[in-house]
């Protein structure tokens, strides 16, 4: 029993040190001398590395200026495509670049079929975004104590939050940071 307990756990410590380690993307900008020889030595990859997470990519055709996807280790997941996913919908959800997920895929739009295996590009998974702010437009006769009350923050945070010169001073019309 304690060695299962103990393989769990090992399991679940060693993914969740490959997650933590998961990115944003990289890009190498070409300058000129480059090659995918010296790109790999510089990156510590494979010039078929590059190739594989570039594709379309010919190695004789670097150009000055083109952008490279510089390999990172993969680390997949996979989804079954349900009714109403799409490729913009599962990047959000599993909180990876859109742009990476249709590369992972071959997709040329966020169309996906039901039942398809997609595969998920877990290695640039871009962590818990901050929340999105929430915001209230003033109203006529509203106060910042009232507005304080109705979304259940303090006055002194919305003061900090928009950086009220004078409490009671606010206009119609304005718009402000509320969470």
């Amino acid at each position: 029993m304690k060695k299962t307990i103990f393989a769990i756990l090992f399991i679940l410590l060693v993914g969740l040190t490959m997650v933590a380690g998961a990115a944003e993307p990289k890009y190498h900008t070409i300058i000129t001398g480059d090659t995918l020889y010296s790109l790999a030595q510089k990156y510590e990859t494979t010039p078929v590395a590059f190739l594989d997470f570039n594709p379309g990519l010919t190695p004789d055709e670097l150009e000055v200026g083109q952008k490279l996807l510089v390999p990172v280790e993969p680390l997949w997941s996979y989804h079954v495509v349900q009714v109403g996913d799409n490729a913009r919908s599962l990047a959000k959800a599993y909180k990876v670049p859109e742009e990476m997920l249709r590369l992972a895929n071959g997709l040329d739009s966020n169309t996906l079929k039901v039942g398809e295996m997609i595969r998920i590009p877990i290695h640039f998974y871009l962590g818990e975004s901050a929340p999105e702010k929430v915001t209230h437009q003033v109203e006529i006769g509203d106060t910042l104590y009232k507005i304080a009350q109705h979304y259940k923050v303090s006055l002194a945070q919305l003061v900090e939050w928009n950086e009220v010169a004078d409490i009671n001073n606010i206009t119609a019309g304005q718009i402000l940071i509320v969470g």
